[in-house]
Parts: structure tokens; sequence; C-alpha cells
């Protein structure tokens, strides 16, 4: 698919990434996101900042774009999945790439979605709609959530935007993939960790898979029937848990996730807008994300020099409050556990030069 011209409008929480994997295409991206962050400002043509991504904030801004640019496309990332409203405002204006809001609604949909599982035979944690007689073991989990947050141990009644599901001890994994809404293409497999074992906020991810090849093959036949079921579209992942006996189907993620940033060698933007990957040869080395959150109340400091493997990185002067994202590091080694030292290594860095 050729786009009409090489402007595209990216929609995000953080746009950064996005709009870095649009300039190394040959696009010239434009970014509505919430952070503004120093990276992307230097990136984008031009850049919007939004206090959220509701309906309202789309309203307020989208003309300003529309009598300023031509836009031949409009690629969303995390958190627009979870406003099919303003998904649905937005498709009036432009063409998006590339799961719609009627899909983004029905995988929101927790009840239909979990009953649509079981026809599938695919095999998830335990969940109610209604209060456990016994709490323990039990998650409380927001229907729409990013990156884990506001998931916590039961130890209340649930809302009305909040499930239960069974808490299973393992490793969390996932599996980056691009469909063409009938078919798909395996990108690669992560496993991922949060910040504390009462603290489900993501917190990094490395190229690496731990399941065994039986489970391997099981995950892509789920995935085979939620590509067909769902009709999904461009690049996306499919999160589990894996017990060391079994797996078990967690959420997908309709939009570009974080693992994207681990295979800078191909073209994962092209494929996205397409629904195919071009056949590229994998890098070898292993490469790792993390997040590194602030221990403590910080401000970003004038002279600050970010190292060329951070990204996301805050304005001037900005102040981050303790347990907030700071910026993000990368790492690539030669084996899993080196890559994982190195982050340690880096995030000790940034760390000493805030604190």
């Amino acid at each position: 698919m050729v786009l009409q011209n090489n402007t595209v409008l990216i929609i995000s929480q953080s746009g950064r990434m996005l709009a870095n994997a649009a300039k190394h295409a040959g696009y010239q991206p434009l970014v509505i996101d919430l952070f503004t962050d120093q990276d992307t400002a230097e990136i984008a043509v031009q850049l919007w900042l939004v206090d959220d991504l509701s309906l309202a904030s789309m309203r307020d801004i989208i003309p300003a774009v529309l009598s300023k640019y031509k836009v031949a496309a409009l690629i969303y990332g995390s958190g627009m999945e979870n406003q099919p409203e303003s998904l649905a405002y937005l498709a009036q204006s432009f063409k998006i790439f590339a799961n719609t809001a009627s899909t983004c609604q029905q995988l929101n949909n927790k009840k239909t979605f979990f009953k649509q599982l079981d026809k599938l035979t695919i095999r998830y944690p335990e969940v109610r709609f209604s209060l456990p007689q016994d709490k323990t073991g039990w998650l409380i989990k927001p229907i729409q959530h990013i990156g884990g947050l506001g998931i916590s141990h039961c130890d209340r009644v649930a809302t009305k935007n909040e499930y239960y599901q069974r808490f299973y001890t393992g490793q969390s994994g996932s599996v980056l993939f691009c469909s063409d809404g009938l078919h798909f293409d395996l990108i690669g497999w992560q496993w991922q960790w949060s910040r504390t074992v009462d603290d489900f906020s993501f917190a990094g991810i490395v190229q690496d898979c731990i399941l065994p090849q039986e489970a391997q093959q099981e995950v892509l036949v789920w995935l085979a029937k939620l590509v067909a079921e769902y009709e999904l579209k461009g690049l996306a992942s499919l999160d589990f848990i894996w017990n060391g006996e079994k797996c078990y189907f967690l959420e997908i993620n309709p939009r570009p996730p974080a693992s994207m940033m681990l295979y800078p060698e191909l073209d994962l933007f092209t494929a996205h807008i397409t629904g195919k990957l071009r056949p590229q040869q994998l890098d070898k080395s292993i490469r790792a994300l993390q997040i590194v959150y602030a221990r403590q109340d910080c401000g970003i400091p004038k002279n600050i020099k970010w190292p060329q493997w951070s990204c996301d990185h805050p304005q001037i002067a900005s102040n981050i409050p303790a347990n907030a994202p700071i910026c993000s590091i990368i790492a690539q080694e030669k084996t899993v556990q080196l890559t994982l030292d190195s982050l340690l290594v880096r995030q000790q860095f940034i760390e000493n030069n805030l604190y």
C-alpha cells in the first residue's frame, strides 16, 4: 500500500516510538500526545500537547491539524485503544491504521470477550464480574488498562469499570505479530516484568521465549483464531502467563506495543500500514527495554545530557513525581543475562545523574 503523501499523524499517550518509526520509514510525523518529550519534539514536524485522549480533547485539537496539514494516514498508539469514541470521530477525517473503533470496543467488552475465548477454547485465568466469596488469590483489573496500571490484589469491591481475575504466579510474556485481518506474521517472542510483586505497572521487556515448543504452538493457534475472529490488523501483541506447566492468555494489545522497539532492523511501521512483514534478516543479538521510574520527586536539570541508549526524555525543568516514569533505556548484548545486567548499569547511571 502506498500513501498519497508522506505526512502521517501519530496520536498516543507517548508518540515518540511511532514518530521515530515513521521517520525511519520515510514519513513526516505529526504528533499529538500527553508528554511532548524532548526527543519527540526533535522528530516531529509539529507536536501538540493534550491532557488526555478523550473525544473532547480530539475535538479541540484536530481542527488545528486539518487547517494546516494534509494527512495521508493516522496511526494511533497506547491509550487510544481505550477511546473508541475518539477513534470513531477521527475516522471521519482520516484514514486510520489499523484496528477500528469497533474492534477495540469488542475487545473491551469483557463479558462478551471472555465468552468468545471459551468458544475458541483459549485458556485464561478465571474471571468474575461479582465479588468472590474468598478474595484471596484474586486481582481487580480495570476493563480499560494500559501497561498494567490500575491492577491490584483484591481487597475491595470492584467498580462497574473493573472485573475480577484469578492471580496466577508465573512469568509474563508476549508475542509480537503483524496481521492483515486474516493471517498473521510472527515477529518475535518476549518476556516482561512489572515494577514489583504488588505493582503491576509495566517495567521492562526483553527478547526471549520462555515457552517450550508445545506451548509456543498452542499460543500461535490462539493467535490465529483471534486474528480471524476479530479481523485484527497491523502491529499488535498477545500477552500470556506461563506457570511452568500451562500457558494462559491474558490480553490482546490491538496497537503497536513497546516490544516494537526491540526490532529496529525491521521496517515495522510499513508492516503496520500494510499488515504484512517484508522478509528481512533479524539481528541475532538480544535487546531489552526498561522504564526508569522515579524513586523520589525529582526535576530535570538544564545541563542534563541524555545517553544515546535512552529515550522518552522529559522536557528540561519539568518535575517528575515519585513513582512516575522518568525515561526509557535500551540495552543490547549477546545473551539475555548480559542484556539485563547492562540495563541495571544504565538505570543506575540515569539515577546517579538525577538524584
